[in-house]
């Protein structure tokens, strides 16, 4: 990780001394945030609103860049606002500038030790460049705080994790955890099925591929991995159905590849 130099200047009026100011800055080198001891003022709040809604909504267009240049601004504005901070840190992790996504995470855990949306987030960047002891570690700390309104993230996160490490049983545990919050949820089912295929319960791993594809009909990954347990087991038409599907949601060009060649070697 990027090293963070912190610097502290000490400026003292001696000249009509009236009263002596002290400013106590951390300079963030890497990432050029500063914070001041001194509170924000009014305009500046309000000015700092003002870009986080129309970083929102480039957001939500997909105009991460213009985004991230808005979030910038409101944090120049309004330096201990956590939920630009954790914008922030989303999308450098976007970017898959990890390090500067780590930063931004912690500011913003320090601000509010009981920001677990954060926590998860950090976990998930540490998981990105394979810190996974990490990476489980803040998971959990996010699941430790009992109002985290959407805890099935942590728990989904956490059980990829443990996948990741081949600890496939408390793999399956903790993603049946989540599930069990949210049964309407993609990500922990697909997980799931992951967990399934490597247990060589073909079965099973359908099954929740089958039901992470019901609540998200273009999730590819999810159709990609089915395809395949389809052709493991035999099922060449239902396999070729999915590897199609790979082609018409996909974006990723070595799945787009490799369902492409299974199409081939499956049609001709």
């Amino acid at each position: 990780m990027k090293r963070i130099i912190r610097a502290m200047y000490l400026w003292i009026i001696k000249e009509r001394v009236r009263e002596v100011i002290s400013f106590l800055c951390i300079l963030v080198i890497a990432f050029h945030l500063s914070s001041c001891a001194t509170s924000p003022s009014r305009d500046n709040i309000n000015r700092a609103k003002s870009h986080n809604k129309l970083g929102s909504s480039y957001l939500n267009n997909a105009q991460y860049h213009e985004a991230f240049s808005e979030f910038r601004k409101s944090i120049k504005l309004n330096p201990d606002k956590k939920e630009t901070l954790n914008y922030l840190g989303y999308l450098s992790m976007r970017f898959k500038e990890y390090d500067d996504a780590i930063v931004y995470y912690k500011k913003a855990i320090s601000i509010d030790p009981d920001y677990s949306e954060a926590k998860n987030n950090l976990g998930v960047s540490y998981a990105e460049i394979g810190k996974w002891d990490d990476a489980i570690r803040y998971f959990d700390a996010a699941l430790s705080n009992p109002a985290y309104e959407t805890p099935e993230m942590a728990y989904a996160n956490k059980g990829y994790v443990l996948y990741l490490k081949a600890d496939y049983i408390n793999a399956e545990k903790v993603l049946k955890e989540a599930l069990m919050r949210n049964r309407m949820f993609p990500l922990a089912s697909y997980v799931l099925g992951l967990v399934y295929a490597k247990l060589d319960n073909d079965s099973a791993a359908i099954e929740e591929f089958k039901k992470a594809i019901g609540l998200a009909p273009d999730y590819a990954e999810a159709h990609m991995d089915l395809a395949k347990t389809y052709l493991r087991s035999g099922s060449k038409a239902k396999a070729l159905k999915h590897f199609e599907a790979v082609l018409e949601y996909d974006d990723n060009p070595l799945r787009i590849r490799e369902a492409s060649d299974n199409i081939n070697r499956l049609k001709y």
